[in-house]
């Protein structure tokens, strides 16, 4: 399996001013991931030029390669402002020598009022996706789309806008647990979603039907998740892994999003996942 890590699994320390995308690089580079996965907390890197530069050198000095540059987007309106945005994030994924570039077309918590209002929006997904798989296509890029969020998700909808789109370098970046967001069966999620993937991200979550505290999120079938390192939670990380497995070409980047403090709970998840992932 090639694991790697996304950048978004210090997105706190980055917050706080504690590490950055260099210093992401540099941890990578000492430890057994195999790439990294750029996950941008805004538009510093399509604003930046000298940020972008700092980055790819350290990461080619240190011999880490960035596979996968991933952003949010939201298509709903159809904005050419909004389509010209991600295609300049291309742009940037191309500088950074990024093979493969994951945006949004929905907010992550927006949820339609009823099936009438996401088939209203739908037609402006496929379009706006088109236009960017088009563009990244010239620049030998596969965009994808993730599973995530409380509407682009589930096997479904995710194959359904994999197939409207209808172009060869639209795939999906598939995430073994965010189907759990909208009462999916993780198991059901990635049998129903290897076939398009072009990449997988691991990470694992406790699942209770009920809470103790605030800072759990409800899922769609009454659920409630809280996101944990890798092999320390609820999910059947071994069986998934197996299903993973099946595609041995498929990157896999660790993201960590529990409340255990990084980067030690990242190191210990990529020890849980290499252990399980040699016993599926």
């Amino acid at each position: 399996m090639k694991l790697g890590v996304s950048s978004y699994s210090f997105s706190k320390l980055m917050a706080r001013g504690e590490m950055d995308l260099v210093g992401v690089v540099d941890w990578v580079a000492a430890s057994p991931a195999e790439h990294l996965e750029i996950a941008a907390l805004g538009d510093d890197l399509l604003t930046d030029d000298k940020l972008v530069e700092t980055v790819v050198k350290a990461a080619g000095d240190r011999g880490v390669p960035i596979l996968n540059y991933l952003i949010g987007a939201d298509f709903r309106e159809g904005d050419s402002s909004e389509i010209d945005r991600v295609r300049r994030h291309v742009d940037v994924g191309h500088r950074l020598g990024a093979r493969l570039f994951r945006h949004d077309v929905l907010p992550w918590g927006w949820r339609e009022a009823n099936q009438a209002e996401f088939e209203k929006v739908f037609p402006q997904l496929v379009e706006g996706a088109q236009v960017i798989a088009d563009h990244a296509a010239e620049l030998g890029i596969t965009t994808t789309v993730e599973n995530h969020g409380m509407s682009m998700n589930g096997h479904e909808r995710i194959a359904r806008l994999v197939h409207a789109v209808d172009r060869p370098n639209f795939r999906v970046t598939l995430d073994l647990g965010n189907g759990l967001c909208v009462g999916e069966v993780p198991g059901r999620t990635v049998s129903g979603l290897l076939d398009v993937a072009a990449a997988a991200h691991v990470k694992d979550f406790h699942i209770r039907r009920s809470i103790p505290s605030d800072g759990w999120l409800k899922t769609l079938a009454g659920d409630y998740l809280l996101g944990t390192i890798p092999g320390h939670g609820d999910l059947d990380l071994r069986a998934l892994l197996a299903l993973v497995a099946t595609k041995p070409d498929l990157p896999v980047t660790l993201e960590f999003e529990g409340l255990e403090a990084a980067p030690g709970a990242v190191e210990l998840g990529l020890k849980n996942v290499l252990a399980l992932a040699q016993g599926a």
